[in-house]
């Protein structure tokens, strides 16, 4: 565990003051989102609610929703991608 941990420690040391607001904004499930459009890009709405934390689908939609009005994501149609 802190071997993995240490790697992520250390790039959130190099971000600048504006980028560590915004990462600490984001909750878990924000993140699962982020990194699962990292790995597979162009993803539907319905592979993105998946997921292993529990929230409702309602406020799943609405933490998606914050991510695109946060410009880290852009939706086309029914397909999520990075920006």
């Amino acid at each position: 565990m802190e071997k993995n941990l240490k790697p992520i420690l250390n790039l959130i040391n190099k971000l600048e003051p504006k980028e560590l607001r915004l990462y600490f904004s984001l909750n878990s499930y924000q993140m699962e989102i982020l990194a699962k459009l990292n790995k597979d890009r162009n993803l539907n709405a319905q592979s993105l609610l998946k997921s292993e934390i529990k929230f409702s689908k309602a406020q799943k939609y609405r933490y998606i929703q914050k991510l695109i009005s946060k410009k880290l994501i852009y939706k086309s149609y029914n397909c999520y991608n990075l920006r």
